[in-house]
């Protein structure tokens, strides 16, 4: 057995371990059912039920959880003054660590799970403000920094640990939930279909906020006048339908489009669409002094729940479901904690597991709109506004809004319950709430225009999220049986007006979990391969030979990329770079704008992917790092005239360092393995002859097979300084 299935194998024990001591019975009976399998593809899919959620960001709900890129990340983005993401700066000089939400510990040190009011979670407005992930405190509160543990969601971390979660999963759009929800509901806010305006970036509705047609606002004007998802399936005979309750918190988006507004149910086609859209359960004729629809659902959501549930057991369950929470339950954070949440979504997977040959041929899909103003330490995909801003080799038409690029947002919880996502994996593709559209598509043949194309090729389809050829369908033991309502009490209990909402004063760093001492979970296969190599080089301007640094980027993946350049002692950047699949691009920074020979470029990209170019211009030298099968092979080739006495270090991984010597104007090679690691790498070079050159490379190779997450997770990077 080679080395890296044997990692892959112990990821997995310690995965299965977390999840059969934590599990509840209804996510068991889901794991014990088997996919109908009838050709090992995405067609044996039958149903998708979208389950979106309500403000919360993935290191607010994740950070904690074992194995995947949260509070243990082992290659955090540094702010301009040289500290990681972790230390955001606040006003008085100081700075707010991450902290718990405490909701069943020491009562002298809770804070209190629910927010007496909502955090700042507006559009970003500038992303020259945002570019250094530096102002989450400043924008947001202190609160933003506070986080949520297992103890906290037990049973939607059981859920990950029994199911596939994606770290990599982002917003639409930085900015509030309507937006959001229009990309979720339609491919798009408007922009990449010509219709641009305050609708695209803020919460733009007439303010009816139930699911009751008949409390709209008859004098609003929508502008929302482009073509649905909903309609698109529709026109290809693709049943689809939103369950709702009359309270459903004003997050179904399609009753703000005017093709779902003052519908005459007399109408067969219109009546269609209503009982698709509009209709919610609990639904009577009972009306208020007004002669207005009255609310006569229990405030528990069971009448969402039974509404579900009798379409499943009538064999009624459409191809595609929007589910819409009432506002107890949507996790809002304004006093709504997750428990109430739970609850819900326990209760809908006890009903799609009630009869195993529904779940057999389900997808149960868990999200959420937006962060809510929660802080998450992963740098958002973003495309250049301008060529200024970098480059992209994609178009990026339909992504720029007023000069400024509304996406992406902050990364957001995002798990996957089916029968082909079963086993506690991590998938760490970059995904938005296009990506469900996207999987819809790639189900039902039913294209969605628009979506951007950058969009497209930067976000995934969520098909790596899947084991379409899954058969194990054995049942997890050791399982305790939590009745949904205990989520709700635990969540009443962590809400008690006695509890203190002050932030504390932190001074250490999050601790993650870990499995017996296992900091990794079985990861999905990606698409990324890509390269960024550098190299020295003298240029001619105007006569004058000038030199800079120039970096090569190389997408040899199957999938689209995005990369992020921060400087050091420069007068410009950061910089943006999207390559779509075998596209490579050439950019150049002059030293003369760092202001001396030293430069220092910093490049982050997908899964963890890291550059660092550090050093002097006097140091002539160009490294290039390839990935070759369970390898990385380094090729260095000294440009000056003196020999270079290279140090290359193991940051992580546990190889042995090396020292190697090249003679002027030549070249040597040196290979490394990286089965041991599970094919993560991240190597530091330094060159004895300058002090100041550190360049460091770092990521995972892909091979097409499942593999494990960063075994690195929950260590500080430390590199040896040579003498």
């Amino acid at each position: 057995m080679s080395i890296d299935r044997r990692n892959f194998l112990k990821a997995l024990t310690a995965s299965t371990a977390v999840g059969a001591s934590t599990l509840p019975a209804s996510i068991a009976r889901a794991l014990s059912i088997p996919a109908k399998a009838e050709t090992g593809s995405i067609l044996d899919v039958k149903h998708v039920v979208i389950f979106m959620q309500e403000n919360r960001s993935f290191d607010h709900y994740f950070g904690c959880l074992r194995g995947v890129r949260g509070f243990g990340d082992p290659r955090p983005s540094l702010l301009r003054n040289g500290k990681t993401v972790w230390y955001q700066p606040m006003d008085n000089g100081k700075y707010q660590l991450p902290f718990a939400l405490k909701g069943y510990g020491d009562k002298a040190d809770d804070r209190s799970q629910c927010q007496p009011a909502d955090l700042p979670h507006n559009w970003k407005y500038s992303q020259k403000m945002w570019a250094h992930y530096d102002v989450w405190v400043k924008e947001k509160t202190s609160m933003s920094m506070g986080y949520l543990t297992r103890d906290d969601l037990p049973f939607y971390y059981a859920l990950a640990d029994a199911f596939t979660i994606g770290d990599a999963y982002h917003a639409s759009v930085f900015g509030p939930t309507d937006p959001n929800r229009l990309f979720l509901f339609s491919g798009t806010n408007g922009v990449s279909v010509g219709k641009d305006g305050r609708h695209t970036l803020s919460n733009v509705d007439d303010g009816n906020e139930t699911a009751s047609m008949l409390r709209d606002k008859p004098n609003w004007k929508s502008p929302y006048t482009w073509t649905t998802y909903a309609e698109r399936l529709s026109a290809n005979k693709v049943s689809w339908k939103v369950y709702q309750e009359y309270d459903n918190f004003g997050d179904n988006a399609l009753a703000y489009f005017p093709q779902f507004r003052n519908l005459d149910r007399n109408d067969a086609t219109q009546e269609d669409r209503y009982q698709r859209a509009r209709a919610y359960a609990g639904e009577t004729t009972e009306r208020d002094d007004k002669g207005l629809p009255r609310n006569t659902n229990t405030a528990d959501a069971q009448a969402l729940v039974d509404r579900f549930a009798a379409d499943v057991r009538a064999g009624q369950l459409p191809s595609v479901s929007w589910i819409v929470a009432p506002t107890k339950f949507c996790e809002h954070p304004e006093k709504n904690p997750p428990g109430y949440g739970e609850s819900l979504s326990a209760r809908l997977l006890d009903v799609l597991t009630e009869d195993p040959q529904v779940w057999a041929q389900t997808v149960f899909i868990l999200c959420y709109d937006e962060e809510g103003g929660f802080f998450d330490h992963v740098l958002p995909p973003v495309p250049p506004a301008t060529r200024h801003d970098g480059y992209s080799s994609v178009s990026t038409a339909g992504e720029i809004s007023k000069g400024e690029a509304f996406g992406l947002g902050a990364r957001l919880p995002f798990i996957i319950a089916s029968p082909w996502t079963r086993g506690g994996y991590v998938c760490s593709d970059v995904f938005d709430h296009t990506s469900i559209v996207q999987f819809l598509e790639r189900r039902f043949g039913v294209r969605e225009p628009n979506i951007s194309a950058w969009r497209r090729s930067i976000c995934g389809d969520l098909t790596s999220m899947f084991d379409f050829k899954q058969q194990d369908a054995s049942r997890p033991q050791h399982l305790f049986s939590t009745p949904h309502q205990q989520y709700i009490q635990n969540a009443n209990a962590a809400c008690e007006s006695k509890k203190s909402t002050e932030t504390p004063r932190i001074e250490h760093l999050v601790r993650t979990e870990n499995s017996n001492d296992v900091p990794a979970r079985p990861a999905r296969a990606l698409g990324y391969a890509t390269e960024i190599n550098a190299a020295i080089k003298l240029h001619d301007n105007v006569g004058e030979l000038r030199e800079s640094i120039a970096l090569d980027f190389e997408n040899r993946g199957t999938r689209g990329a995005a990369f992020t350049v921060f400087a050091q002692n420069h007068n410009a950047g950061p910089w943006y770079y999207s390559l779509a699949p075998g596209d490579r691009f050439k950019e150049a920074w002059p030293l003369i704008d760092f202001g001396s020979t030293k430069y220092a470029l910093r490049v982050h990209g997908p899964n963890g992917f890291l550059r660092h170019f550090e050093g002097r211009s006097t140091t002539r030298i160009a490294i290039e790092l390839r990935q070759v099968d369970a390898a990385v092979l380094l090729t260095c080739v000294n440009l000056g005239d003196l020999p270079l006495s290279l140090h290359i270090q193991d940051v992580f991984y546990g190889n042995q360092s090396r020292h190697l010597v090249i003679e002027a104007h030549s070249r040597l090679q040196t290979n490394w393995a990286c089965g041991e690691s599970g094919n993560w790498y991240d190597l530091a070079i330094q060159i004895s002859e300058d002090k100041d050159f550190l360049w460091r490379y770092a990521g995972h190779i892909e091979n097409g097979v499942a593999s494990i997450s960063d075994p690195a997770n929950g260590r500080s990077p430390r590199i040896d300084k040579i003498k």
